[in-house]
């Protein structure tokens, strides 16, 4: 093993690499959807005043960022359920139910 290789961790199989790329893909999706609608519902807010449109923006703009962690937890689950982990599948599957749940209840009030 050479100097500059002995400091560096050894890389992630395969599979684990293609999973974080997909995450980054995800993520990095609902963040900028949610930013386009966010910004789009400040600048109708702006032009128009305060309107149903902009409403509709700035609320979808909210659901697509609240939204983004829990399709990280699901994504999740489904590759640990691939992988046929099923301790971390039954985990993360408990995590999203009880973000989901959550989210039906700040609805609910």
């Amino acid at each position: 093993m050479s100097a500059t290789n002995a400091n560096q961790p050894d890389s992630p199989p395969a599979g684990d690499q293609a999973f974080e790329v997909t995450l980054g893909w995800v993520l990095g999706a609902g963040v900028l959807a949610s930013t386009f609608c966010l910004a789009a519902g400040l600048v109708t807010t702006l032009v128009r005043g305060e309107s149903a449109p902009a409403r509709l923006l700035l609320s979808a703009g909210l659901v697509l960022l609240m939204a983004t962690p829990i399709a990280r937890v699901l994504l999740s689950a489904f590759t640990y359920l691939r992988r046929r982990d099923w301790l971390f599948a039954a985990l993360t599957l408990i995590v999203f139910l009880q973000l989901v749940a959550s989210v039906i209840v700040a609805f609910q009030r």
